[in-house]
């Protein structure tokens, strides 16, 4: 923080930005280009909004607020998946309920892309 003594009154004045005022978008690419992001990385090169860059980096670190992750949270509703009855975890929302199975069967016949085994592969190729 760059500070400058003067009879002014105080201001604050966002750097990020040109017109210094703060922007949740500045701050997330500042984030973006500061943070070690090494086996992450390819996420914030695709070529999609930044929302679901932020989206796509949130699942690759499993912090998405899937029914196992709202529990740790003390949230108090039921942790089975309401479409199949299995936890709710990360990794069965996007790869193990039958409906994820589904759409990437569907994915895989027209686009030839296997399916991940975890979610750690998930963004891999």
């Amino acid at each position: 923080i760059e500070v400058q003594l003067s009879e002014q009154p105080d201001s604050t004045q966002w750097k990020l930005t040109k017109n210094g005022i703060f922007m949740v978008k500045s701050f997330c690419m500042d984030l973006i280009n500061s943070y070690p992001l090494s086996r992450s990385l390819h996420i914030w090169k695709v070529k999609v909004p930044l929302r679901i860059k932020i989206f796509m980096w949130f699942v690759h670190k499993q912090v998405i607020l899937t029914k196992d992750n709202l529990i740790k949270r003390r949230w108090v509703g039921r942790s089975r998946c309401c479409f199949c009855d299995h936890d709710g975890t990360i990794q069965h929302l996007f790869l193990e309920c039958p409906l994820a199975k589904l759409l990437w069967r569907t994915i895989r016949i027209a686009f030839n892309i296997n399916p991940p085994v975890d979610i750690a592969s998930l963004f891999g190729t």
